[in-house]
């Protein structure tokens, strides 16, 4: 097991304070909007609603449900091809840092409650968790514009894809469901949500700094590696079959 050797970091008071008062705004919005996998995962993670999670606990934890463990990306906006390796390695990067408090409706950069709230649940499923480090082997033998494309991919699926369930939409993507302001603009009305298209998806830039204008609609988890051989096949890249 690989785990970060870095120095745990000091929170401040009010760090905890700003992870406090997202997860109270967030969890009990998680019935009516997350997947079924957030909702089943979340609880394995065994995190404390007012104090920001220990790494080390949580990395042991995850290991022992589906082989993942976290690395350390400290501050950093890990650029995608660092994040792809790690991913290829089943580590998952989690940051050092948590929002301010006059950014608790939206950040635009990943900090610990997106990594922490919004994308480990998935990843104590195992099935999940090999869907996942696929991507990575297939970023890194891409050429540019395939990794600008599979970027895309992960991103409209992983960080703010939403799924079908029951005939009910829900949350499947990390920065809906760690995002107070993002998780309302994706089920207002008026926001375009789309089935998704592959060729579309791959094609739309993210948007970074921003709330998104459009969202993709997943059919299930399955859909997520489908989607992904399909890419692999089009493009002539070599996958394996999972």
């Amino acid at each position: 097991m690989t785990t970060s050797t870095a120095t745990v970091p000091s929170h401040t008071e009010q760090d905890h304070q700003v992870w406090a008062a997202l997860y109270a705004q967030q969890m009990p919005l998680m019935d009516e909007f997350a997947s079924r996998m957030f909702l089943d995962g979340f609880p394995k993670l065994q995190l404390n609603p007012q104090r920001l999670p220990d790494q080390a606990e949580v990395s042991e934890r995850l290991f022992a449900l589906s082989g993942w463990s976290l690395s350390d990306a400290q501050n950093a906006y890990l650029g995608p091809t660092e994040w792809f390796e790690q991913i290829a390695q089943r580590q998952f990067p989690v940051t050092n840092y948590i929002r301010k408090p006059e950014q608790l409706e939206f950040t635009p950069l990943p900090d610990l409650f997106h990594e922490y709230f919004g994308h480990l649940a998935f990843f104590t499923d195992r099935r999940f968790g090999d869907i996942a480090q696929a991507f990575g082997p297939l970023y890194l033998v891409a050429d540019e514009r395939q990794r600008l494309e599979i970027a895309r991919l992960w991103w409209y699926t992983t960080e703010f894809g939403m799924i079908c369930e029951g005939g009910k939409l829900k949350a499947f993507g990390a920065g809906l469901l760690s995002s107070p302001g993002e998780l309302r603009k994706a089920f207002a009305p008026a926001t375009p949500r789309l089935p998704f298209e592959l060729r579309r998806a791959v094609e739309q830039p993210s948007a970074v700094y921003e709330m998104h204008g459009v969202y993709f609609i997943l059919d299930s988890l399955e859909h997520v590696y489908e989607l992904l051989c399909a890419y692999a096949c089009a493009e002539g890249l070599p996958y394996r079959i999972l």
